[in-house]
């Protein structure tokens, strides 16, 4: 089923659940991509001593 977020005035939004929905699709895939950077280093003996920083290229976001 499918949640669909309504708007200001109460009514359902498609369009704001479509956006919702691929910027929490991408949220995941950053998370992913983040651990698998941290697995490779646990595999090598490594320890991150920082937080990892990545710019998307396509929205300029920033994600920490």
């Amino acid at each position: 089923m499918e949640r669909c977020w309504e708007n200001g005035s109460g009514c359902h939004d498609p369009t704001a659940t479509t956006v919702i929905e691929n910027e929490s699709k991408r949220n995941k895939e950053i998370h992913d991509t983040i651990n698998e950077i941290k697995n490779i280093l646990k595999d090598k003996d490594l320890v991150l001593i920082e937080r990892i920083k990545l710019k998307d290229k396509r929205t300029k976001k920033i994600y920490r």
